[in-house]
Protein backbone atom coordinates (compact mmCIF):
# COMPACT_ATOMS: atom_id res chain seq x y z
CA UNK A 1 0.00 0.00 0.00
CA UNK A 2 2.62 1.85 -1.27
CA UNK A 3 -0.13 4.86 -2.37
CA UNK A 4 -2.63 4.46 0.40
CA UNK A 5 -3.60 8.48 1.41
CA UNK A 6 -6.83 9.79 3.13
CA UNK A 7 -9.52 11.06 1.21
CA UNK A 8 -10.29 14.79 2.05
CA UNK A 9 -14.43 14.49 2.86
CA UNK A 10 -15.05 14.18 6.46
CA UNK A 11 -18.41 12.23 7.18
CA UNK A 12 -19.85 11.64 11.02
CA UNK A 13 -21.41 8.64 11.93
CA UNK A 14 -24.75 9.29 13.46
CA UNK A 15 -25.55 5.32 14.57
CA UNK A 16 -23.84 2.73 16.20
CA UNK A 17 -21.61 0.50 14.33
CA UNK A 18 -19.31 -2.35 14.51
CA UNK A 19 -16.52 -2.29 12.34
CA UNK A 20 -15.14 -5.78 13.47
CA UNK A 21 -17.67 -8.23 14.85
CA UNK A 22 -16.64 -11.65 16.08
CA UNK A 23 -17.74 -14.40 18.71
CA UNK A 24 -14.35 -13.35 20.39
CA UNK A 25 -13.96 -9.51 19.51
CA UNK A 26 -15.64 -6.29 18.30
CA UNK A 27 -14.65 -2.87 17.15
CA UNK A 28 -17.58 -0.25 18.07
CA UNK A 29 -17.81 3.00 16.59
CA UNK A 30 -20.43 5.48 18.36
CA UNK A 31 -22.25 8.48 17.02
CA UNK A 32 -20.04 11.50 16.42
CA UNK A 33 -16.88 9.75 15.11
CA UNK A 34 -15.88 11.76 12.35
CA UNK A 35 -14.05 9.26 9.31
CA UNK A 36 -12.68 9.69 5.94
CA UNK A 37 -12.09 6.86 3.52
CA UNK A 38 -8.65 5.88 3.53
CA UNK A 39 -7.74 5.66 -0.39
CA UNK A 40 -4.95 3.67 -3.05
CA UNK A 41 -5.08 4.56 -6.32
CA UNK A 42 -8.05 6.41 -5.70
CA UNK A 43 -9.86 3.29 -4.94
CA UNK A 44 -11.93 2.96 -1.47
CA UNK A 45 -9.37 -0.13 0.43
CA UNK A 46 -10.80 1.07 4.14
CA UNK A 47 -11.03 4.20 6.68
CA UNK A 48 -9.51 6.15 9.38
CA UNK A 49 -12.02 8.00 11.94
CA UNK A 50 -11.58 9.57 15.52
CA UNK A 51 -13.87 9.46 18.17
CA UNK A 52 -15.78 7.38 20.83
CA UNK A 53 -15.07 4.00 20.06
CA UNK A 54 -14.16 0.54 22.36
CA UNK A 55 -13.06 -2.86 21.37
CA UNK A 56 -13.50 -5.71 23.32
CA UNK A 57 -11.52 -8.93 23.18
CA UNK A 58 -12.07 -12.37 24.81
CA UNK A 59 -8.52 -14.11 24.75
CA UNK A 60 -9.18 -16.26 27.26
CA UNK A 61 -8.86 -19.94 27.36
CA UNK A 62 -10.15 -22.65 29.80
CA UNK A 63 -7.46 -24.74 30.67
CA UNK A 64 -6.95 -28.25 33.26
CA UNK A 65 -4.84 -25.60 35.11
CA UNK A 66 -7.66 -22.93 35.32
CA UNK A 67 -8.24 -19.87 32.79
CA UNK A 68 -5.56 -18.94 31.20
CA UNK A 69 -5.44 -15.18 28.80
CA UNK A 70 -7.09 -12.02 29.66
CA UNK A 71 -10.48 -10.23 28.34
CA UNK A 72 -9.35 -7.30 27.22
CA UNK A 73 -11.81 -4.06 27.13
CA UNK A 74 -11.06 -0.55 26.80
CA UNK A 75 -12.28 3.05 24.65
CA UNK A 76 -9.74 3.23 21.50
CA UNK A 77 -7.83 7.18 21.33
CA UNK A 78 -6.78 9.17 18.85
CA UNK A 79 -6.59 7.69 15.32
CA UNK A 80 -8.19 4.30 14.10
CA UNK A 81 -7.44 2.86 10.93
CA UNK A 82 -9.22 0.03 9.20
CA UNK A 83 -8.25 -1.81 6.08
CA UNK A 84 -11.37 -3.55 4.41
CA UNK A 85 -14.69 -2.70 3.26
CA UNK A 86 -17.20 -0.65 5.69
CA UNK A 87 -20.68 0.26 5.13
CA UNK A 88 -21.00 3.68 6.58
CA UNK A 89 -22.64 5.81 4.14
CA UNK A 90 -25.83 5.03 5.10
CA UNK A 91 -25.77 5.85 8.89
CA UNK A 92 -23.22 9.10 8.01
CA UNK A 93 -23.73 13.01 7.03
CA UNK A 94 -21.24 15.24 6.33
CA UNK A 95 -18.63 16.64 8.61
CA UNK A 96 -19.15 19.77 10.00
CA UNK A 97 -15.99 22.04 11.75
CA UNK A 98 -17.95 21.78 15.07
CA UNK A 99 -17.55 17.40 14.32
CA UNK A 100 -14.41 18.04 14.10
CA UNK A 101 -13.53 20.16 17.17
CA UNK A 102 -15.22 17.77 18.95
CA UNK A 103 -13.03 15.12 18.41
CA UNK A 104 -9.90 17.83 19.21
CA UNK A 105 -9.60 18.62 15.30
CA UNK A 106 -9.82 21.99 13.93
CA UNK A 107 -10.60 21.21 10.55
CA UNK A 108 -10.69 18.49 8.06
CA UNK A 109 -7.30 19.72 7.12
CA UNK A 110 -5.86 18.97 10.48
CA UNK A 111 -7.33 15.79 10.47
CA UNK A 112 -6.28 14.60 7.79
CA UNK A 113 -2.47 15.30 8.75
CA UNK A 114 -3.35 13.42 12.00
CA UNK A 115 -4.32 10.38 9.75
CA UNK A 116 -1.10 10.45 7.97
CA UNK A 117 0.68 10.46 10.77
CA UNK A 118 -1.03 7.55 12.13
CA UNK A 119 -0.39 5.47 8.75
CA UNK A 120 2.73 6.30 9.63
CA UNK A 121 2.95 5.21 13.00
CA UNK A 122 0.65 2.14 12.29
CA UNK A 123 1.21 0.88 8.79
CA UNK A 124 4.49 1.88 8.24
CA UNK A 125 6.28 1.37 11.23
CA UNK A 126 8.19 5.02 11.91
CA UNK A 127 10.04 4.61 9.17
CA UNK A 128 10.14 1.71 7.06
CA UNK A 129 7.38 0.36 4.80
CA UNK A 130 5.12 -2.26 6.06
CA UNK A 131 3.69 -4.64 3.27
CA UNK A 132 -0.21 -5.08 3.86
CA UNK A 133 -1.74 -7.26 1.00
CA UNK A 134 -5.15 -5.62 1.22
CA UNK A 135 -6.38 -8.44 -2.14
CA UNK A 136 -6.75 -10.95 0.55
CA UNK A 137 -9.98 -11.22 2.37
CA UNK A 138 -8.81 -10.16 5.79
CA UNK A 139 -10.06 -6.86 7.36
CA UNK A 140 -7.45 -5.62 9.46
CA UNK A 141 -7.67 -3.06 12.60
CA UNK A 142 -5.03 -0.57 13.92
CA UNK A 143 -5.66 1.44 17.23
CA UNK A 144 -4.53 2.88 20.13
CA UNK A 145 -6.65 2.11 23.89
CA UNK A 146 -6.55 4.57 26.43
CA UNK A 147 -3.12 3.53 27.82
CA UNK A 148 -1.43 4.29 24.39
CA UNK A 149 -1.03 1.04 23.85
CA UNK A 150 -1.44 -0.48 20.06
CA UNK A 151 -4.45 -2.69 19.46
CA UNK A 152 -4.41 -5.05 16.17
CA UNK A 153 -7.20 -7.34 15.12
CA UNK A 154 -7.31 -9.10 12.26
CA UNK A 155 -10.45 -11.06 11.00
CA UNK A 156 -10.51 -13.11 8.26
CA UNK A 157 -14.15 -14.35 6.20
CA UNK A 158 -12.94 -18.05 7.54
CA UNK A 159 -13.32 -16.71 11.43
CA UNK A 160 -9.87 -16.22 11.80
CA UNK A 161 -8.60 -14.26 14.55
CA UNK A 162 -5.45 -12.24 15.43
CA UNK A 163 -5.28 -10.03 18.18
CA UNK A 164 -1.54 -8.31 19.53
CA UNK A 165 -2.33 -5.83 22.10
CA UNK A 166 1.13 -5.09 24.27
CA UNK A 167 2.65 -8.54 24.71
CA UNK A 168 -0.73 -10.09 24.59
CA UNK A 169 -1.17 -12.64 21.38
CA UNK A 170 -4.18 -14.17 20.66
CA UNK A 171 -4.29 -16.50 17.55
CA UNK A 172 -7.53 -18.25 16.19
CA UNK A 173 -7.24 -20.53 13.34
CA UNK A 174 -9.33 -23.51 11.73
CA UNK A 175 -7.24 -25.90 13.45
CA UNK A 176 -5.25 -23.86 16.25
CA UNK A 177 -5.95 -21.83 19.17
CA UNK A 178 -2.49 -20.00 20.89
CA UNK A 179 -2.87 -17.51 23.46
CA UNK A 180 0.18 -16.06 24.67
CA UNK A 181 -0.35 -13.71 27.91
CA UNK A 182 1.43 -13.03 31.25
CA UNK A 183 -0.36 -16.19 32.11
CA UNK A 184 1.26 -18.30 30.14
CA UNK A 185 1.24 -20.07 26.60
CA UNK A 186 -1.91 -22.31 25.70
CA UNK A 187 -2.24 -23.81 22.05
CA UNK A 188 -5.42 -25.63 21.54
CA UNK A 189 -5.14 -28.23 17.86
CA UNK A 190 -8.26 -29.51 16.63
CA UNK A 191 -8.75 -32.58 18.86
CA UNK A 192 -8.99 -30.43 21.73
CA UNK A 193 -5.92 -31.20 23.19
CA UNK A 194 -3.25 -28.75 24.65
CA UNK A 195 -0.53 -27.60 25.59
CA UNK A 196 0.13 -25.20 28.40
CA UNK A 197 3.08 -23.50 29.80
CA UNK A 198 2.09 -21.47 32.69
CA UNK A 199 4.17 -20.40 35.43
CA UNK A 200 6.58 -22.99 36.88
CA UNK A 201 4.75 -25.50 35.04
CA UNK A 202 4.18 -27.77 31.63
CA UNK A 203 0.97 -29.35 31.29
CA UNK A 204 0.12 -31.62 27.93
CA UNK A 205 3.54 -33.38 27.27
CA UNK A 206 5.03 -36.63 28.34
CA UNK A 207 8.43 -35.55 27.62
CA UNK A 208 10.77 -32.40 27.82
CA UNK A 209 11.07 -30.54 24.88
CA UNK A 210 11.77 -27.27 22.95
CA UNK A 211 9.03 -25.29 23.61
CA UNK A 212 10.14 -23.00 20.87
CA UNK A 213 9.49 -24.80 17.69
CA UNK A 214 5.90 -26.32 18.93
CA UNK A 215 5.02 -22.27 19.56
CA UNK A 216 6.24 -21.51 16.32
CA UNK A 217 4.62 -23.91 13.78
CA UNK A 218 1.50 -23.57 16.27
CA UNK A 219 0.98 -19.72 15.29
CA UNK A 220 2.11 -20.45 11.81
CA UNK A 221 -1.08 -23.54 11.69
CA UNK A 222 -3.28 -21.10 13.26
CA UNK A 223 -2.29 -18.37 10.60
CA UNK A 224 -3.19 -20.58 7.58
CA UNK A 225 -5.74 -18.98 5.62
CA UNK A 226 -5.69 -15.57 6.91
CA UNK A 227 -3.61 -13.88 4.60
CA UNK A 228 -2.07 -10.14 4.87
CA UNK A 229 -0.59 -10.07 7.99
CA UNK A 230 2.79 -8.73 6.81
CA UNK A 231 1.75 -6.20 9.12
CA UNK A 232 1.79 -8.27 12.07
CA UNK A 233 5.53 -9.03 11.64
CA UNK A 234 7.30 -6.20 13.60
CA UNK A 235 4.27 -6.10 16.12
CA UNK A 236 5.11 -9.88 17.00
CA UNK A 237 8.96 -9.11 17.45
CA UNK A 238 7.50 -7.11 20.27
CA UNK A 239 6.64 -10.17 21.98
CA UNK A 240 10.01 -11.80 22.46
CA UNK A 241 10.26 -12.07 25.99
CA UNK A 242 7.66 -15.41 25.34
CA UNK A 243 9.02 -18.59 23.91
CA UNK A 244 9.20 -17.92 20.15
CA UNK A 245 12.03 -15.69 19.89
CA UNK A 246 12.16 -16.70 16.08
CA UNK A 247 9.41 -15.25 14.08
CA UNK A 248 10.95 -15.08 10.81
CA UNK A 249 10.09 -18.96 10.56
CA UNK A 250 6.88 -18.28 10.50
CA UNK A 251 4.61 -18.65 7.15
CA UNK A 252 4.50 -15.05 6.42
CA UNK A 253 3.77 -16.17 2.93
CA UNK A 254 0.36 -16.09 1.33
Amino acid sequence: MKNLKPDTNAMVVTEEYDIISHEKAYVRMEPGCVWVYLLEDDKRVGIAYAGPSKFAVDAIAETDMGAMGESVTDTLEGISLFIGSASLDNISKKAENSDLQTTGFNDTSAFTQAIEASMKDHINGGNKQTKIDNKSDARIFFGTDSEETKVLLVLSEEKGLVFTHGKLVYVIGDDNMVSVSKSGVVITNRDGKQLIVGKGRISGLDDIVDIGPIVTRSVAGALKGLKGLKAMKPMMRTAASYPYDNVDDFDWKD
